[in-house]
């Protein structure tokens, strides 16, 4: 079942997984590097409330390279959100970094 997909395109932090949302489980994240050559760094993790974080992976991903994330990834979604913050790299809305979620 398809929870998300994102084409993200500038840098900046998106919310995956907004608190109290009911998305139910996640059994796998997939963020690709679209770009033919320039890394992306990207940071995903768990945010609460009050801004506190815990990082799931901080990491470069290189240009057309993907980057699966299959374990660990169960998380108490009424008191946290899944974020991902990314680096301009060689983000555009040609070359953007593809996010899919199931």
């Amino acid at each position: 079942m398809q929870k998300g997909l994102f084409n993200i395109t500038e840098a900046g932090t998106t919310t995956l997984i907004d608190i109290k949302s009911s998305r139910g489980s996640l059994n796998s994240v997939k963020m690709t590097n679209t770009h033919s050559s320039t890394a992306v760094t990207v940071e995903l993790f768990l945010e609460d409330a009050v801004a506190r974080k815990a990082y799931i992976v901080v990491t470069d991903i290189p240009g057309k390279t993907s980057l699966v994330l299959n374990e660990g990834l169960g998380f108490d979604n009424f008191n946290l959100a899944l974020k991902l913050k990314v680096n301009k790299g060689g983000l555009s809305t040609s070359t953007p970094l593809s996010v899919i979620m199931k």
